[in-house]
């Protein structure tokens, strides 16, 4: 989840058309906003929540078990924010010959560590505010958050390598990017050497994804998605080759395209709509990888894409991206909470709104200045292994 514009502009070369994947971002980004609001309605919450969900016919059954679910599908946006990882961290490693790990580390554990902190600090304190309890009618998903904040559970969250405490329930992903980040060279070299080979290895990665998602294992399903997007960013001048010469040739490509991409990104709601088991619409959730590298194509080569993605409301959402990511879940429970006994619909038209502008002040205040400082420290690192270095 942890791009942000900056990351962007570091990769040189590629400012511009990166500049619409930010857009994209925020709009994943507003896409997890609006999962778990709508996860305050019990009905919604059991698709989720043992996965039995609402009766055929109903506006809630349409808008699980259609495509209609990438409005909402927020795990499948949390897959797009993994390749586009992947994506905007391995490209400017490939374009710079001289690309500094040793200040790469420190900036990127600032970069990850230091809003994540403060993240945890702010759902704790929206836990003293607003007291947790249980009640049949607030459904499924707000029962599911415990109802205390204790140390131990906000030392989980802080370190983030061995999981999440579920208090904060985005926090999950962050696991999987810390270890991505830890983990950046061996990606590297997967990419960078062996280009004969980019095929196989794209066959390869897929298999995993297929294995992790029949064995339900966490780390086969997601430390794969970043690979997709690290291969894509070595090969982005031949894909570029690729689409170009399609939709000059073919005018539906794009479109064909973005409908194969909602397809299959919401794949495995659409199979359990037909009536496939529960169990093997699991196995095959892996099919929504292909759905948002997909979508990442289209945002990064397609005009009429990027001119969407790159309108102010979406560069404005994807500037807060990660900030709105961290914030908008506490904001969201605290105020199913205090409205409990009224529709989830008031809970919404007031978490939606705060939430956004929590979201604002939180990366001005907060995550902003931890990009700046994360700089700093980069430049200084980079400073003394110059001097450190024989003349």
């Amino acid at each position: 989840m942890v791009t942000s514009p900056g990351d962007s502009r570091s990769a040189k070369g590629h400012s511009s058309r990166l500049h619409s994947l930010d857009g994209l971002r925020g709009a994943a980004a507003l896409v997890v906003l609006v999962h778990h609001s709508l996860l305050l309605f019990p009905s919604l919450a059991t698709v989720y929540f043992p996965r039995s969900g609402p009766e055929p016919g109903v506006w809630g059954w349409w808008l699980s078990y259609t495509p209609l679910h990438v409005v909402w599908a927020g795990t499948e946006s949390v897959y797009l924010f993994f390749v586009l990882s992947g994506l905007v961290l391995v490209l400017p490693v490939l374009a710079r010959p001289g690309f500094s790990w040793l200040a790469y580390y420190p900036r990127r554990v600032i970069r990850l560590y230091g809003p994540v902190l403060a993240a945890v600090l702010f759902g704790l304190l929206t836990y003293l505010l607003v007291p947790r309890y249980n009640d049949p009618a607030l459904g499924r998903w707000v029962n599911g958050r415990p109802n205390s904040y204790p140390a131990s559970a906000v030392l989980v969250d802080v370190t983030m390598v061995t999981g999440h405490s579920s208090r904060i329930s985005p926090l999950w992903s962050l696991q999987w990017e810390v270890l991505f980040s830890l983990l950046l060279p061996l990606f590297v070299v997967l990419v960078r050497y062996g280009r004969r080979f980019d095929l196989l290895k794209a066959a390869a990665v897929l298999a995993l994804l297929a294995v992790g998602s029949v064995r339900d294992d966490h780390a086969l399903t997601y430390l794969p998605m970043f690979a997709v997007g690290a291969l894509t960013a070595a090969r982005w001048r031949d894909i570029r080759a690729v689409v170009t010469a399609w939709s000059a040739r073919w005018r539906p490509f794009w479109c064909v395209v973005a409908l194969a991409a909602v397809l299959l990104t919401a794949a495995r709601w659409e199979l359990l709509g037909l009536g496939v088991s529960a169990a093997t619409a699991d196995d095959l959730a892996f099919l929504a990888v292909p759905g948002v590298w997909l979508l990442v194509l289209l945002g990064w080569f397609s005009d009429g894409a990027r001119s969407v993605l790159e309108a102010p409301l979406l560069q404005w959402a994807g500037r807060i991206s990660f900030s709105l990511y961290l914030v908008h879940e506490p904001v969201i429970t605290s105020a199913r909470l205090l409205t409990a006994t009224t529709s989830p619909w008031v809970a919404i038209a007031i978490a939606v709104p705060l939430a956004l502008a929590v979201a604002a002040l939180f990366e001005r205040l907060v995550e902003s200045r931890l990009h700046r400082l994360a700089q700093r420290v980069g430049r200084a690192v980079q400073r003394r292994r110059r001097v450190l270095q024989p003349a």
